[in-house]
C-alpha cells in the first residue's frame, strides 16, 4: 500500500492540550466557551482567553491557522491525543476559529529577551517552569546552542524540575538560538540538534514562521538553508536541511507524506535528500505520540511503501523502529534486515549499525561485539557505526579505534565508512587525504579515500 498526502501542512502541530474550541476572538465566543471548558488554558497560553498554561506552546506565539489547529485537534499527535471521536465536526471548527483568529490579533511575536536569569539560580530558589526556560535560553544567546543543549542534556538527568519540562526547555533554546544568530533560522538549524524531542528545531521554526500562511511555507523552506553562512560547509548544510525536514514533520502533526513532498520542492538533490532524513527520524522517534505512519506487524514500514527516492534514510533509521519492537534482540533485528527490499538489506545493516554504535554508548569493543552479531553482514553493521562514530565526534579518531578492533576481514569496509565522513567534513581532495593518513593505518588508507571520493 502505497501513502497517500493528507491534507496537512508545515504549522499544524504543537501540542494543543485536551480539547480545545471556538470561534472569533472573543471568549465569550462559543468558541472561546469550548476552549475554557476543555481545559486548554491549563496547557496553552492565550490572551484572549486569558489563558497562561505553560505545559504545550504558546498560542500566542505559535499563531497557527484555523486548518492547522482543526487538523491538530482532530487526528492529535507530537503528544496530543485525537479528539475526532470527543468533539464534534462543528465544535472543532469552533474551535480552530477562536485559536486562529485569537491568536492572530495578539499582535507580533516578541523577540527573545536575555536577562541574568542562571540554572543554578533557579535550582537555588526551586524555580518554576518559566525560569528554567529562561536560564537555558539565556546560554543559547550567550553562548550558542550547543553548549545549552549539552547541558541541558546532562541536567535532564539529575535536576527533576528540567527533567519534567525538557521538551518546552528544548523549544526556549531554540527561541535564544534564533536571537543569537540574530534571526538567521538557517544557522539555528546548522547548529542544532535532538535533544529532549527535538524540542530545539520546534522551538526555532515556530519562531520563524509564526504566522506564516501555509500557501508560503515551501517557498520559504526551498531558501532557508542557501546562505553563505551555511552552504560554505557541506556538514552544516546537511544539519540545516536535516533541521528543517525535523521541523516539517513536527509542524505538520507528523504527516510524513507532506513533509516529503515538501522536502521533494528544496533546491538541490543534496537537500532534498538529506531533507528527508530528519523527516524519517522524527516519524521513528518515541515520546512525542506515534505517528500513523507505522505499523507493529511490520516494522520495515514505511521504508518499503515510500517512492525510491525517499528509501534511503527511511532504511538508515529503520532499525531504531526494528529494536523497540523486538526488545533490543539483535539477531531478530538482523533477520527483519534481510526481509528489506531488494536492495536495500545493506542499507538496513548500516542503520543496525549506527544504532549498535548508540546502544554500546560508543564504547569501540561493544559496538564491535554488536555487529558480530549481524554474522555475514557485519561489514556493513561496521561500515554504519563507524559512519555514526564519524559523525558523533565530527572526526576520526574515534571511529579508527573502532575499525582497528574489527575482524580483519571487515575492517576495510569500516575504513571506507570513516571515510565518508571525512568526506563530508573536507571540501577538497587534498584535506580529505590528509584526515583519511592521519587516522588510517597504510594498508586501508584505499578503502578510505574510496569513501572520501578521492580518486
Amino acid at each position: 500500500m502505497k501513502l497517500r498526502a493528507t491534507a496537512a501542512f508545515l504549522l499544524a502541530t504543537i501540542p494543543l492540550v485536551a480539547g480545545c474550541g471556538s470561534s472569533g476572538g472573543n471568549a465569550s465566543s462559543p468558541g472561546g466557551k469550548l476552549f475554557a471548558s476543555s481545559g486548554c488554558g491549563s496547557c496553552h497560553t492565550l490572551k484572549a482567553a486569558d489563558a497562561k498554561g505553560q505545559v504545550g506552546p504558546n498560542l500566542d506565539e505559535l499563531k497557527p491557522d484555523a486548518s492547522t489547529v482543526e487538523h491538530q485537534v482532530r487526528v492529535g499527535g507530537n503528544g496530543m491525543p485525537s479528539f475526532g471521536s470527543k468533539l464534534s465536526s462543528r465544535q472543532i471548527t469552533l474551535v480552530a476559529d477562536f485559536v486562529a483568529d485569537s491568536s492572530r490579533s495578539s499582535g507580533k511575536v516578541a523577540a527573545f529577551k536575555p536577562d541574568d536569569t542562571t540554572v543554578a539560580g533557579c535550582e537555588r530558589k526551586k524555580g518554576g517552569p518559566a525560569c528554567f526556560r529562561q536560564a537555558f535560553a539565556n546560554i543559547a544567546y550567550n553562548d550558542g546552542p550547543e553548549k545549552a543543549l549539552a547541558l541541558l542534556g546532562r541536567d535532564d538527568l539529575s535536576i527533576p524540575a528540567v527533567h519534567a519540562d525538557c521538551h518546552q526547555i528544548s523549544h526556549a533554546v531554540g527561541h535564544g538560538a534564533l536571537a543569537h544568530f540574530k534571526n538567521n533560522p538557517a544557522q539555528a538549524l546548522a547548529h542544532g540538534g535532538m535533544t529532549c524531542n527535538s524540542g530545539y528545531y520546534h522551538g526555532v521554526i515556530e519562531r520563524a514562521f509564526a504566522g506564516v500562511p501555509r500557501e508560503e511555507v515551501t517557498r520559504i523552506a526551498r531558501r532557508l538553508c542557501t546562505g553563505q553562512a551555511v552552504t560554505k560547509e557541506e556538514f552544516l548544510l546537511y544539519q540545516c536541511v536535516h533541521g528543517l525536514g525535523h521541523g516539517l514533520m513536527i509542524y505538520s502533526g507528523l504527516d510524513l507524506p507532506w513533509s516529503l513532498q515538501t522536502c521533494d520542492r528544496l533546491q538541490s538533490d543534496f537537500d532534498r535528500v538529506s531533507c528527508t532524513g530528519g523527516v524519517f527520524m522524527q516519524n521513528l522517534m518515541p515520546g512525542m505520540g506515534t505517528s500513523r505512519y507505522l505499523r507493529k506487524k511490520d516494522p520495515i514500514y514505511p521504508c518499503n511503501a515510500v517512492a525510491e527516492r525517499h528509501k534511503v534514510y527511511c532504511y538508515l533509521m529503520v532499525t531504531s523502529r526494528i529494536l523497540s519492537l523486538d526488545g533490543y534482540n539483535w539477531h531478530k533485528t538482523a533477520d527483519w534486515c534481510r526481509r528489506s527490499e531488494k536492495g536495500w538489506v545493506a542499507t538496513c545493516f548500516q542503520s543496525y549499525g549506527r544504532d549498535a554504535s548508540g546502544f554500546s554508548q560508543y564504547q569501540p569493543q561493544r559496538t564491535v561485539r554488536l555487529c558480530l552479531e549481524a554474522g555475514s553482514d557485519a561489514g556493513d553493521c561496521l561500515y554504519g557505526a563507524a559512519r555514526d562514530y564519524g559523525n558523533n565526534y565530527a572526526g576520526g579518531v574515534e571511529a579508527a579505534r573502532l575499525c582497528n578492533l574489527a575482524p580483519a576481514a571487515q575492517r576495510g569496509r569500516c575504513f571506507e565508512g570513516i571515510g565518508t565522513i571525512l568526506g563530508t567534513l573536507h571540501r577538497y581532495g587534498s584535506e580529505r587525504k590528509s584526515a583519511c593518513k592521519a587516522v588510517t593505518p597504510a594498508r586501508y588508507r584505499p578503502d578510505c579515500y574510496r569513501g572520501a571520493a578521492i580518486t
